[in-house]
Parts: C-alpha cells; sequence; structure tokens
C-alpha cells in the first residue's frame, strides 16, 4: 500500500476531530490560537515488509519565529518547524514507536490500534502541550537531555525561548544548563555564537 492511500484511509478519523490533511506535507494539522498540532503518519516500504510510525508535533508560532531569527535556517523551513515532535511510545505506555508490518490486515490492525491511541492519549497530549506553560514545563523537565526528534542545537533554542517567553521563572536555570553543556555538545563555533547572541537578545527583554 502506498503511503498516500494509507494516509488517505485515516482522513475521516482526523477530520472528526478538528484535523485537516496538508496535502504538500501529507500530514494533518489542526490551528489553534498559538500555533497548530500536527500528526505526522510515516509508511515505508521494501519487499518484505513495512514500517509505519506516527509522530505528534506541536508549533507555537512565536517561539519558532523567535528562534530562526537567529538559527541558520533553510528558505521556507521556519514556517514549517514544529516545536516539539513527540513518538507514540514516549506518549503511551503501550504502543512502540514505530510498527513492523508484512499484510494489509496487520495494516488495518495498526490503524485500529493507532486511532484507539489518538482518542484516549494522543489528542489530549496534544491538547495539553497546545499551552505553552505545559510545553515549557517538558522541556524543562528534560533540561539539557535532548528529545529523540531534536538536535542539542534546536533543543536549546526552544527551551530557553519558552521558559522566557511563558515562564520566566525558569529562564535562568534553563539559561544556566545549556551554557554549561555548549561545549561537551560539541556544538560549531557558528552555532555557538548564535546561541550567545541569542541569549544577549533574550536577556534584554523585559
Amino acid at each position: 500500500m502506498k503511503r498516500v492511500n494509507f494516509i488517505g484511509l485515516h482522513t475521516q478519523f482526523f477530520q472528526d476531530f478538528g484535523f485537516e490533511l496538508n496535502g504538500n506535507c501529507m500530514n494533518f494539522q489542526k490551528f489553534f490560537e498559538l500555533g497548530k498540532q500536527v500528526v505526522f503518519i510515516q509508511l515505508n516500504e521494501n519487499n518484505s515488509e513495512s514500517i509505519v510510525e506516527y509522530n505528534l508535533g506541536v508549533r507555537i508560532d512565536k517561539v519558532e519565529e523567535l528562534i530562526h531569527q537567529f538559527l541558520p535556517t533553510l528558505s521556507g523551513y521556519a514556517e514549517k518547524s514544529i516545536t516539539l515532535i513527540q513518538t507514540l511510545d514516549k506518549i503511551g505506555k503501550y504502543l512502540p514507536d514505530k510498527f513492523v508490518v508484512q499484510n494489509d490486515w496487520e495494516l488495518s490492525q495498526i490503524m485500529m490500534s493507532a486511532e484507539k491511541f489518538f482518542v484516549l492519549e494522543g489528542f489530549p497530549w496534544l491538547n495539553k502541550m497546545s499551552d505553552p506553560i505545559n510545553l515549557e514545563l517538558a522541556f524543562f523537565e528534560r533540561k539539557a537531555k535532548s528529545f529523540k526528534t531534536h538536535n542539542f542545537v534546536y533543543n536549546a533554542f526552544r527551551a530557553t525561548a519558552l521558559s522566557k517567553l511563558y515562564n520566566p521563572s525558569d529562564y535562568p536555570y534553563i539559561r544556566n544548563i545549556f551554557l554549561e553543556h555548549i561545549e561537551e555538545q560539541q556544538m560549531t563555533p557558528f552555532n555557538i555564537a548564535s546561541y550567545l547572541k541569542f541569549l544577549n537578545y533574550l536577556d534584554k527583554i523585559d
């Protein structure tokens, strides 16, 4: 089964919960006042089996627009970037981060399991993380440990931006944590300079 067909089978389900298919990116999006919720579905096929992955994401527009003023960003990426992307296994207890599928019957079973997951855990998680205070707390709890779907540089920029904008009491601590780790994480001199410039900007925001 082609990816586009597999995603299409989910369309009515996601529309029932307010998500629309973005045909350009082939994901499902739901907009809210501060940004958008996104569901990514990936189907990769080879001769004997297929791999299915679902990822959930939340974008806070103000954070993404801010950090990409300081990051070396490819054209158009700032408009598409997601503040936090998470795999199923980090949200729920009973589904893996990816599924190995060998036939259409298994694929249909995965679809049913995934849709049940979204109703019980996925959509509530997206709604929770759409509050930037909760999103900031998620980054704060990770501290300098990057999320699986983020590299250290983006994690540092997003964590400090969220804390400064939405929970300033955390900002001095988060700021110092990342300053302590930028060299051991082998950031390039350019990225280090960009981050220091970013911190200098944040320090001046009231």
